[in-house]
């Protein structure tokens, strides 16, 4: 049996290491490849980068791990990283000599649609691209996922109207709702 693409999310946990980063944004970008959208170079790299900020963001403000999660929304492709900080994000007003503070005008200026909001973990800081007509696929999933790890936790984050499948992982000095599912 089949199920849409926007049914199966997929999700891995990022390491408290800004060296993680270029394998998260790698991650990212091959979850889309898999999904069947052929997003072009240009695309390509706007989701790497768009990716790295916010796990960047995430690792080195939180100094733990967080969860990256990959959807498919049926019209866009979405990338939310979840944190134990519950401090939404804004951007900053960086002066023109800092070296930092200028990724979240990144985000807002490459995403078709971003935001922040908190969760039982901590926040969901998230982007959407869209994609274009020409490069969907009308692709299914079936139900042996064999690239989903084997145990899988849902973790819902109030607020959000979307449910994040990952591994479970300890996020330091938080206890959020998990429930499991059935298998």
């Amino acid at each position: 049996m089949s199920r849409p693409l926007e049914e199966s999310p997929y999700a891995f946990t990022a390491p408290p290491l800004v060296e993680a980063v270029p394998t998260a944004r790698e991650r990212v970008a091959d979850r889309a490849r898999w999904l069947g959208l052929h997003l072009g170079e240009e695309m390509i790299n706007d989701l790497k980068l768009l990716t790295g900020e916010l796990v960047a963001n995430s690792v080195t403000h939180t100094k733990a791990a967080c969860v990256v999660c990959v959807r498919w929304t049926g019209e866009r492709l979405r990338v939310e990283v979840t944190d134990a900080d519950p401090t939404t994000v804004t951007p900053s007003q960086a002066l023109s000599t800092d070296e930092h503070g200028r990724g979240l005008f990144l985000v807002a200026a490459l995403a078709t649609e971003w935001g922040t909001h908190p969760c039982t973990a901590g926040k969901t800081t998230w982007f959407e691209l869209a994609v274009p007509t020409s490069t969907k696929q009308t692709a299914t999933l079936t139900s042996s996922q064999s690239d989903m790890p084997v145990e899988r936790v849902i973790v819902t984050c109030a607020g959000s109207a979307h449910l994040t499948f990952a591994t479970a992982v300890p996020i330091a000095g938080v206890h959020p709702r998990v429930e499991h599912q059935a298998a």
